[in-house]
């Protein structure tokens, strides 16, 4: 810990970060938005030639090993990107966006790591981000979401698993498609396909434009035995669609 902080400390004296460092906030989005813009668009679009010469380090070596196996083809129809400096010549770029494939809309938060050498800057690290939002405000959940959440809690797991592209977004809904290629034991499914779950209560925590969170309470029921339940759930507006973006149990009596 102590040498993160002289590390940090050093950063800041010697290469330039904080007010005055760097471009500024205006400058920086015009040379850093480029790169994330033509990496996002060739990703969706599996243009991955393309990709390749917007990433170096980790990301370049990533991107390479898992490309191939890629085959669903995405256009991006809405955008939002933030930039943000870090060091002298390192930014990040948070970006949120929505594509469509075949119809099928996801919308994904992803942050980028990029630094700047011999004049160009490269995306050199990539992961799942947050969305973009406005300041959470605790009034009524909307119709919609509350109808997600209630519907989606109480679908036994096989439906889940077949239905996720309607009830999740962002990384849920990736990791659940990755989750699908994975082999399940047959009597592991048998005995989750036993529990009955029932939503008792919804609160809305907080809800912004296109965001929102809410306090699930539910039974889950095996075989007559009653357990108490209360997850947290994070929602996303997905092309007019409330989605589950988040989810993590809480408290399990």
């Amino acid at each position: 810990m102590k040498n993160a902080l002289i590390i940090a400390f050093i950063c800041v004296l010697a290469a330039g970060c904080g007010p005055g460092g760097g471009p500024g906030a205006g400058g920086l989005e015009k040379e850093v938005f480029p790169v994330v813009e033509k990496h996002l668009e060739n990703a969706a679009a599996g243009n991955w030639p393309e990709v390749y010469e917007t990433l170096s380090g980790e990301a370049l070596a990533e991107t390479k090993a898992n490309s191939g196996r890629v085959e669903k083809k995405e256009k991006i129809v809405r955008k939002s990107l933030k930039a943000a400096p870090v060091c002298r010549d390192v930014a990040e770029v948070s970006a949120d966006f929505t594509v469509n494939s075949g119809g099928e809309f996801d919308r994904l938060a992803y942050t980028f790591r990029l630094k700047k050498s011999g004049g160009r800057w490269l995306i050199y690290k990539t992961a799942y981000g947050h969305y973009h939002r406005g300041e959470l405000r605790p009034v009524e959940l909307p119709p919609g979401a509350a109808g997600v959440i209630k519907e989606y809690f109480e679908l036994p797991l096989s439906e889940k698993r077949r239905n996720d592209q309607k009830y999740l977004a962002g990384k849920l809904l990736r990791e659940s498609g990755k989750a699908k290629l994975l082999p399940v034991d047959s009597n592991t499914l048998k005995e989750q396909e036993k529990i009955v779950t029932r939503v008792e209560s919804l609160e809305c925590l907080g809800l912004t434009e296109g965001y929102a969170v809410a306090l699930v309470n539910y039974q889950s029921v095996v075989e007559g035995k009653i357990r108490h339940m209360e997850a947290l759930v994070d929602l996303i507006d997905v092309n007019g669609n409330w989605k589950i973006c988040g989810l993590d149990i809480t408290k399990s009596g």
